[in-house]
């Protein structure tokens, strides 16, 4: 989750410069929102990914081992989706899902609603480079920008 915190960061000093930039006015509130999009999609995500695991599981109602206390499945590595040759894969998709579907919804939330601008997936990052740069920035001292 640290990733998705830092991730959230991003988005609102993104969020927070467009707004200012593009003189929307109310900057506060779109950050707030951008926010509270990006934690409820991301939830959403989550639990999209749990339903798609649990839907291609092959016990996911089974009834607990009474020798060891765990359910079948955990007890076996061939039962699940995320088993086999392709398991890794799914299973890193599955992990980065949460953070790339929230991101591209506030992008594009950002394009059209605050700046009020067809979709474009050229311009639908607009801005994202020179907000790192002015952090990358705002960790230097005044020493080393002479």
């Amino acid at each position: 989750m640290v990733i998705g915190g830092l991730l959230a960061i991003l988005i609102a000093i993104w969020v927070y410069r467009t707004a200012l930039e593009a003189k929307t006015g109310n900057a506060l509130f779109w950050v707030a929102g951008s926010f509270i999009l990006f934690l409820g999609v991301q939830v959403a995500m989550i639990y999209f990914n749990i339903l798609i695991i649990e839907t291609f599981d092959q016990d996911s109602y089974a009834e607990y081992d009474s020798a060891g206390g765990l359910n079948a499945r955990d007890n076996s590595d061939t039962a699940g989706i995320q088993s086999g040759p392709g398991g890794t894969f799914i299973g890193i998709i599955f992990e980065i899902l949460p953070f790339v579907v929230p991101f591209f919804v506030v992008a594009i939330v950002r394009q059209m609603i605050m700046l009020k601008q067809a979709f474009a997936f050229k311009g639908l990052f607009d801005g994202l480079k020179e907000t790192l740069v002015s952090i990358k920035d705002s960790f230097s001292t005044s020493s080393e920008k002479s």
